[in-house]
């Protein structure tokens, strides 16, 4: 099982990156009212833990995530969401950082987490900074997951691969539900020990189906976290508030593996050593070839 701070670092890539993505792409409508609107997310995520070939059938669990992303450190310094049914949440704000994110604890079932995140109105805030206070109000309502299980095709090849050389990884395709406004496909290694980020393949079509990791990426001998993330996006505008906004529905599936150890160089005199066994034995098989010849005569 992996990490919840592993974890937060492929959450973190695919929410602020997917997020910077509709901000650039949307056109900013004129009822905008501040010079850097944010964007106020919610994220509904199923995940799964691979252990072999073929795709896993039982979720392990099931996390919410949600917050605000904006373009400029500095314009806010701090963010909170309202919700129904319980006190506001509190959004963790990073000095010099423009995403404000809280990710819930891992719930058993998914009725469990909407207990705890429920559907309805999730009003969601950021302020104390120098563009003042700007809100992004989302209508939860229901959840657009995708049907398909992420999972690698290849992945009993992936322990003891070798690190020196290109390696492609194999996975399925999905098909964004009807309701939702775009699909990604997001592969992500950390390494295991330290949770660095060490690959990463975001922003793929839904019709993906491999990602190539380029020689010298890994390193030998290391054990290394992956996820694969299917996300399906509903993007949306609060025209009241002039914000962006994204409803998120993630199926998510993790696994780890081990490369195999560095390959031990020949030493430079041994193949200069049998070339010169094999001259050897070639010159006493003529030798012995001529010696029978003369008998033979």
């Amino acid at each position: 099982m992996r990490s919840s701070s592993v974890r937060q670092i492929s959450m973190c890539l695919a929410v602020s990156g997917g997020l910077a993505l509709t901000i650039v792409t949307a056109t900013k409508p004129a009822a905008a009212t501040t010079a850097d609107p944010i964007t106020g997310y919610v994220y509904d995520n199923i995940l799964y833990q691979q252990t072999s070939n073929s795709a896993p059938t039982s979720p392990q669990g099931y996390f919410f995530d949600m917050g605000v992303y904006f373009n400029t450190a500095g314009d806010y310094t701090k963010g909170t969401t309202f919700y129904p049914g319980h006190p506001p949440q509190t959004l963790p704000a990073p000095a010099g950082s423009t995403q404000f994110d809280y990710e819930s604890s891992l719930y058993s079932t998914m009725s469990a987490l909407h207990a705890a995140y429920p559907f309805g109105h999730y009003a969601i805030t950021a302020s104390g900074g120098s563009s003042g206070t700007a809100t992004a109000s989302i209508n939860y309502t229901h959840d657009y997951f995708t049907h398909a299980i992420p999972y690698l095709t290849n992945y009993s090849s992936l322990n003891g691969l070798n690190a020196a050389a290109n390696f492609l990884v194999d996975y399925d395709s999905f098909t964004p539900n009807s309701r939702v406004s775009q699909g990604f496909t997001f592969f992500t290694i950390t390494d295991a020990s330290t949770g660095a980020t060490v690959f990463s393949d975001p922003f793929q079509a839904p019709s993906s189906m491999s990602a190539l990791i380029s020689a010298g990426t890994l390193s030998p001998d290391t054990t290394y976290d992956y996820e694969l993330d299917f996300s399906d996006r509903l993007n949306g505008y609060d025209w009241k508030n002039g914000s962006f906004t994204v409803q998120g529905f993630d199926v998510r599936t993790d696994g780890s593996f081990t490369t195999g150890g560095a390959e031990t160089p020949l030493p430079a005199a041994l193949p200069l050593f049998a070339s010169g066994i094999g001259a050897m034995g070639l010159f006493g098989w003529r030798r012995k070839r001529k010696a029978a010849a003369i008998a033979a005569a």
